[in-house]
């Protein structure tokens, strides 16, 4: 019998408690992120700028980078879920032609890393941000 009362003891304590981490949400993410891309095939690396904001409850924002290929453009299919963030911007592409990079961020507290690939243009790379 102490068996089982101990069993639903930890078990009570465990759905009372909740997760280990709690689940970031939308909010926690507002502010500046910033970090070094690099693209595959790309001598140098670029710093990019995410500025993020809650707006009527969803997250808004815009995105630069330090050669103003990406000049303050306003991100696009956000989504975060389950840590992260998913999110499209235009890019200035060869010639001045916008293209679409894609980005899906893996957030850990006040830091996000993932890929990036532009498909127009056959690119891809890792991007690694901390909230400034």
């Amino acid at each position: 019998m102490k068996s089982k009362t101990l069993i639903f003891g930890l078990a009570l304590l465990s759905v009372l408690a909740g997760p280990a981490s709690p689940a970031q949400k939308p909010a926690s993410l507002a502010g500046t992120w910033s970090g070094t891309a690099t693209l595959e095939g790309v001598e140098s690396p670029n710093v990019l700028t995410l500025v993020l904001e809650l707006k009527e409850g969803k997250l808004a924002g815009t995105m630069s980078d330090e050669y103003r290929t990406i000049d303050q453009f306003a991100i696009g299919d956000i989504s975060f879920e389950n840590g992260v963030l998913s999110f499209t911007t235009p890019v200035r592409g060869p010639g001045g032609a916008e293209v679409t990079m894609k980005l899906k961020m893996t957030v850990t507290g006040d830091e996000m890393k993932g890929p990036i690939e532009i498909p127009d243009m056959g690119m891809s790379g890792v991007w690694a941000a901390q909230r400034k």
